[in-house]
């Protein structure tokens, strides 16, 4: 995972797995990021092959984080296969989704 700030708004860059080791890494960063009053953020799922149940639960807990300090999150680049785990946990409907990083910072 990779935090990278751009105009104000943090992208965090995920590796090629979201599941029960990584999401509490996310969690903490992003509980580092509100801590610090940045609540603007993308999470690149670009990378991102494989996304568990504690996956979805750490973004959303993120969402849910982000949200109650007057932030933003937004999902950025998410393969075929999260696009489909996002539709079947109706999650689509809770998070903004961009095709890429650029299309969530315009």
């Amino acid at each position: 995972m990779q935090i990278v700030e751009v105009n104000g708004v943090h992208i965090i860059a995920m590796s090629e797995r979201l599941d029960v080791p990584v999401a509490p890494v996310l969690r903490e960063a992003i509980k580092n990021l509100v801590e610090q009053n940045y609540t603007r953020v993308i999470i690149d799922l670009s990378k991102t092959k494989f996304i568990d149940s504690s996956g979805c639960g750490a973004l959303v807990a993120s969402l849910r984080s982000l949200i109650r300090s007057k932030g933003d999150m937004k999902i950025a680049g998410p393969s075929p296969q999260a696009k489909s785990l996002f539709e079947l946990t109706r999650l689509h409907r809770v998070f903004e989704i961009y095709g890429n990083v650029d299309q969530a910072l315009a």
